[in-house]
């Protein structure tokens, strides 16, 4: 696992959510539509773990944890998410993160849902003490063709920022984005998560995540996972960079 901080926004994504749809698109033309898909579990989750470090002429640690629940009641879909990463060198603290999520979706009509959520990050070497943000919203599973999905969605919110240098801010925002996935084979998935957030209040202050993720089942129970993830403030705190990437492998456990 690595982490680094880029002052330039054009590290911002590997692919774009359009160029996804074109391929989706194209693929769907291509490929006959399969049979349904057995329902999900009413329960899953998923623990992963990734570390790296080195000693001798130089002492480095980089620690990343996750873990995700699903659980399903009647047409409802809870979810709950959780990352920490915390990196360190010659016994110094260089970067220390945390984000969790959660979201509540009821299904609406056939591929539309809404949804409410729920989330909290706390970044001190970005210069972000705590971040709580309440959304509601809607998705649109835009294509269902597999092996491929793509799912669009939107939502108003409000998000109360505590920064550690200058003024703390408050504001309404509004979420956009889509999360696009790629069942390669059974043992094998590409996916793609990117959402933009803009404040209503004021036009400068946008931020966009990125997380783009390849996993290969080594058992029935563990995976290995390639990752990389991006978080661009446009408005960042006074004195830190624009841009935070983790790049991360990682060892899954689902259960």
């Amino acid at each position: 696992m690595s982490y680094r901080r880029s002052r330039t926004p054009e590290r911002l994504s590997s692919l774009t959510l359009l160029t996804l749809l074109m391929f989706a698109g194209t693929a769907r033309a291509q490929n006959p539509p399969p049979g349904p898909p057995p329902p999900p579990p009413e329960r899953e989750g998923s623990a992963e773990f990734a570390y790296v470090g080195t000693s001798g002429n130089s002492s480095t640690s980089t620690l990343g944890i996750g873990a995700e629940y699903i659980y399903r009641p009647d047409l409802w879909e809870l979810k709950s998410k959780v990352v920490y990463v915390h990196n360190s060198s010659e016994d110094e603290l260089k970067a220390e993160s945390v984000l969790f999520t959660f979201r509540a979706q009821h299904p609406i009509k056939p591929r539309l849902a809404g949804f409410g959520q729920y989330g909290y990050s706390r970044d001190r070497f970005a210069g972000i003490l705590n971040r709580n943000t309440v959304e509601g919203g809607v998705l649109y599973t835009l294509i269902d063709n597999a092996p491929h999905t793509l799912i669009v969605d939107g939502a108003l919110g409000y998000a109360h920022e505590e920064r550690l240098v200058g003024e703390n801010l408050s504001t309404a925002t509004f979420t956009t984005g889509g999360v696009y996935t790629w069942k390669i084979s059974e043992t094998s998935e590409f996916s793609e998560d990117g959402h933009f957030v803009f404040s209503l209040n004021e036009s400068e202050d946008w931020r966009y995540a990125n997380l783009v993720s390849l996993t290969a089942k080594v058992t029935t129970i563990f995976s290995l996972k390639l990752s990389n993830a991006v978080r661009y403030v446009n408005r960042p705190v006074e004195g830190f960079k624009t841009t935070d990437v983790i790049t991360s492998v990682a060892l899954v456990a689902k259960f």
